[in-house]
């Protein structure tokens, strides 16, 4: 199979992605001549192109023309923090900003206007740098935001075996139209453009949240076919009564990036059984360029709470202090081997130049275990814990409980002489409530438990909580 940033799934004449600003549909050959003219710009020698990308056409443009060009690029948020942005590229010393405006002042640069893309920099202050892996194709935060200097480093083959093993098992065709509900510089955004570029299907691109009319008027409109959503996705399509709007296009949706509540996944997939659409929940991490395992959409009404079986090509397994287990129900830390694993992190321009470190093998930190069927389930993150008067407390385990019983979101911090439950909302009743269940539940002395009431927890522009920003928001100290 020919690699998606080849273009060539498609004829030159099909839609490939309708831009919203621009109120207009680029072609697949449009697409090509656009990312090739960056690739001119950016020229033979492999470099570090960092770009500050939107949910547009001349962001995509710009991503495929790097890859195109067999150099290395990383994806920001357009609208990162300016202090942010100039840090990492402090940090980076990349070649080549895109666009042009968001170097840092007073560092000297050489500006390329590009038909459909718009300026380029490239930064004569870069060359000369460290050189880059052959391999190094793609960098992401791992952090959910890119504010962190934390980098994934994966290749051209990371992304392609994930954008394929994501096209077999939604069954995706050519005939898809999704619609950019994440952002281009998340890597679930990002995996969705990929997989649906390489089976020659078409996207429209807006940047406009899901709680929006204009969202949903922009999709039934161009007749898209699916939408991605992380948790807090889902939270505010049930606000906005998501079932109650008529999409008669609509195929499929899917949810990844953290964990779902089985509650929750219970009634969109219920919802999406009456409606005769399909629901996958998935789970991943940047590290495996987005993408872990799944959960078929035919089995999720009985496996709820699961994060399903490894994607094709990719295999799960439990380890106990380093060994497989076989045993269902036994619980140990979640391994997993894929072509889709990325060669490590990056924390520095020098590290650019590593080759692969981990060998197809990743431990993305979370407990969990398999059941008889071969369906994983996890249970906690494994540096996520306290020990509280000697006693061990999983905080995802608590923090999902809490959810659970209370109907709101919550967040649990703290440090093993306090646990502080977070209760997104205005209710101090809501808090003090939190505070006795995890006393009850727990059986820990009330002195070491605190419920808090906070008017929003912190999250990342995906939806992931920020618990280093929650709990100092919760007054946590020390």
């Amino acid at each position: 199979m020919a690699a998606f940033w080849d273009l060539d799934a498609a004829p030159a004449s099909t839609p490939a992605v309708y831009d919203e600003a621009r109120r207009r549909w680029f072609t697949y050959g449009e697409l090509q001549g656009a990312a090739d003219a960056f690739a001119a710009q950016l020229g033979p020698t492999k470099r570090l192109v960092f770009l500050f990308a939107d949910n547009g056409f001349a962001s995509l443009a710009a991503y495929l023309g790097a890859l195109r060009g067999d150099h290395a690029v990383f994806l920001a948020t357009s609208d990162l923090d300016a202090e942010l942005g100039t840090h990492l590229v402090e940090t980076y010393g990349p070649d080549v900003i895109w666009p042009a405006s968001r170097v840092p002042p007073g560092m000297p640069l050489r500006r390329h206007a590009v038909a459909e893309v718009g300026e380029l920099g490239v930064l004569e202050a870069g060359e000369g740098a460290p050189p880059l892996h052959p391999d190094l194709a793609v960098l992401l935060s791992t952090s959910g935001t890119t504010g962190s200097p934390k980098l994934a480093r994966l290749t051209y083959r990371n992304v392609q075996a994930n954008a394929a093993s994501i096209a077999e098992y939604l069954e995706q065709s050519a005939s898809e139209r999704s619609i950019t509900s994440l952002p281009f510089a998340y890597s679930f955004g990002l995996s969705v453009v990929n997989s649906h570029l390489l089976v020659g299907a078409s996207l429209v691109a807006t940047n406009r949240p899901v709680v929006m009319a204009d969202f949903w008027k922009l999709f039934r409109e161009h007749g898209c076919t699916s939408f991605a959503g992380v948790p807090f996705t889902y939270q505010l399509l049930e606000r906005v009564k998501f079932g109650s709007s008529a999409l008669p296009t609509l195929r499929h949706f899917t949810q990844a990036g953290g964990r779902l509540d089985p509650e929750r996944q219970g009634r969109f997939h219920k919802l999406a059984t009456e409606k005769g659409w399909r629901f996958y929940v998935m789970y991943g991490a940047t590290e495996a360029t987005a993408r872990i395992s799944y959960v078929p959409w035919r089995r999720l009404g009985e496996k709820l709470g699961s994060i399903g079986i490894a994607i094709p090509g990719g295999r799960l397994w439990i380890e106990v202090e380093g060994r497989a287990v076989e045993r269902a129900g036994e619980v140990g830390e979640l391994v997993y081997e894929g072509p889709n694993v990325m060669m490590g992190y990056a924390e520095s321009r020098a590290d650019l130049a590593k080759g692969d470190e981990l060998k197809g093998v990743l431990k993305p930190g979370d407990l969990g275990y398999r059941d008889a069927d071969g369906f994983f389930f996890v249970t906690g993150r494994k540096k996520r814990f306290l020990k509280i008067y000697g006693l061990r407390v999983n905080l995802d385990e608590a923090e999902t409980m809490l959810e659970v019983r209370l109907g709101k979101p919550v967040a649990c911090v703290g440090r093993d002489d306090l646990l502080i439950a977070a209760v997104e909302g205005p209710s101090e009743g809501d808090a003090k409530a939190a505070a006795a269940l995890v006393q009850e539940v727990y059986k820990i002395h009330k002195s070491a438990v605190r419920g808090v009431h906070l008017a929003a927890l912190a999250r990342t522009s995906s939806g992931k909580k920020i618990y280093q920003q929650i709990a100092r928001d919760a007054g946590l100290e020390g």
